[in-house]
């Protein structure tokens, strides 16, 4: 490579690091296979990411796949939660306390801290559905070196023991019991894409104008 072939490509590094950074949050679908069917899903990813990150403080060893699929609705509700207006009433302090326990999560990993989130949740969906059905070389091979570096084999070690997650634990409960709050207390009336479920004393989803 010559030197100034080079000096251009360190020029431009910085700039796709921008390019990243800079990139608009949109609503994606929730991850494949994470969740039962037929279920609201941002409800549904909400309590499972609280029931997987309970008791993370003091990891979670020798569950990897709990782990897989914590970090992959972590990946979705950090975008979800902020992008889509749906979850505009739950305060913004639940909101960023799941972006933080985000990046908790990508750290423990070993991931790419400015990987784009649709990938990353492709992969960690794509390793939790793998190591559910016991197929540890096709879990492996989800995770692409370009978004964790360490290669495969790390990352399901990581999986396996990713240490303390305070973040991704405190997180977790304070979003779930916000989210509990809004419900008993009628803060979604202003939101008619979020109705109060019956099992919450509310009438469920109502026809529009009603």
């Amino acid at each position: 490579m010559t030197r100034r072939r080079a000096l251009l490509l360190s020029a431009l590094l910085p700039l796709a690091a921008c390019a990243e950074l800079s990139r608009p949050n949109l609503p994606q679908p929730a991850p494949p296979g994470l969740l039962p069917p037929g279920v609201d899903p941002g409800r549904a990813a909400i309590a499972a990411l609280a029931q997987d990150l309970r008791g993370a403080n003091g990891g979670i060893p020798g569950d990897p796949a709990r782990v897989a699929r914590a970090a992959a609705l972590l990946e979705w509700l950090a975008v979800e939660l902020v992008s889509n207006p749906r979850w505009a009433p739950v305060p913004g302090d639940a909101r960023a306390g799941i972006g933080l326990a985000r990046d908790e999560m990508r750290g423990a990993l070993g991931a790419d801290p400015l990987a784009a989130s649709p990938r990353m949740i492709a992969a960690l969906a794509s390793a939790y559905r793998a190591l559910s059905a016991g197929n540890r070389s096709l879990a492996a091979a989800s995770f692409p070196r370009a978004l964790f570096p360490r290669g495969g084999e790390a990352v399901l070690a990581r999986l396996a023991d990713p240490g303390p997650l305070p973040q991704g634990e405190i997180a977790s409960g304070a979003l779930a019991d916000r989210v509990r709050a809004l419900d008993e207390t009628n803060g979604w009336a202003a939101d008619f894409g979020t109705p109060i479920p019956p099992e919450r004393g509310g009438r469920g989803s109502l026809p529009f104008g009603i």
